[in-house]
């Protein structure tokens, strides 16, 4: 199995149960298997994807099986998966004993690149490409072929939101929100990948966020003024219920708590700051449920 920079697509059509295909990625046309079993991954995001899509990596990063970052479920699924390294520095030998019939990268392209030596490697890059976390998992499900697995997922979110939307129409039409996260020496940021849930819920963003951006926008505290338009507020906690430290900073500061939402006690936490995956998408639509009827 080697990587190609051409378009050969001879792999497409051997059998169903077998043989190799070919997937264009973002280091050329690479030959992976049609059904992959042992996949290596490169980082976390990639990790949390491949167990949306039924299938649970045979290598990870170090600390990748972080119970504060993850549910519960999947943090048991990852918890004895074998690690390669230190994130960003995958070691081949480890690699390498793993036996993988393919890997797969969304950030270290330089440093997986020697990895096709010992299986194709897939990169998709999400460091510099502007790519929101649903276009990454698309390309995820495309590597490993289980894109079918992808669409059931997708339904679900859908119907999910079809739900909250028409249980809420009121709420959603009269309210704007505005997500924020502490940050280093004073500041904090506006935005997050949830916006994208948020506003396929239908929800108003404001804080003066750009209707083209995600998120994240550097703030000083001098501006948290910025956030007297909204409604309510959304902050992040880790799946274990706590802040991080510079996000429990912006809560203890008093000028956090002189903001009108805050005041008027609409700031609310959610563990679904950042997506991984469509699970992720619909645990933050359950959680801004919450949210709505508290409204």
């Amino acid at each position: 199995m080697s990587e190609s920079s051409g378009d050969d697509n001879s792999g497409a059509d051997k059998g169903a149960e077998g043989g190799l295909r070919s997937v264009k990625t973002d280091n050329g046309t690479v030959r992976l298997p049609r059904n992959p079993e042992r996949v290596v991954v490169t980082d976390n995001y990639a990790a949390l994807m491949l167990l949306e899509l039924g299938l649970v990596p045979v290598g990870v990063p170090d600390g990748t099986a972080n119970p504060t970052l993850m549910p519960k479920r999947d943090h048991e699924r990852l918890k004895d998966v074998k690690t390669i390294g230190a994130v960003g520095s995958p070691n081949s030998q480890a690699v390498a004993a793993l036996k993988p019939d393919m890997i797969l990268d969304q950030f270290y392209k330089d440093k997986s690149a020697p990895l096709k030596s010992v299986a194709p490697v897939a990169h998709f890059d999400w460091a510099t490409s502007g790519a929101l976390w649903h276009d990454q998992i698309a390309k995820a499900a495309l590597a490993v072929n289980r894109e079918d697995k992808l669409t059931e997922i997708k339904k679900r979110y859908q119907d999910r939101l079809g739900e909250v939307k028409a249980a809420y129409s009121k709420q959603i039409a009269t309210s704007t929100w505005a997500p924020l996260s502490g940050g280093q020496s004073g500041q904090f940021f506006l935005g997050t990948p949830l916006v994208t849930v948020m506003r396929d819920v239908g929800l108003k963003i404001g804080a003066g966020i750009p209707a083209d951006k995600a998120g994240f926008l550097a703030k000083s505290y001098e501006e948290i003024d910025v956030l007297d338009d909204c409604t309510a507020l959304i902050y992040p906690v880790q799946f274990d219920g706590k802040p991080t430290p510079t996000t429990q900073q912006l809560l203890d500061n008093k000028l956090w708590k002189k903001v009108p939402a805050v005041k008027a006690g609409r700031a609310f936490s959610s563990q679904h700051f950042l997506m991984a995956n469509y699970t992720f998408a619909i645990g933050a639509v359950d959680e801004i449920e919450e949210m709505l009827r508290k409204l």
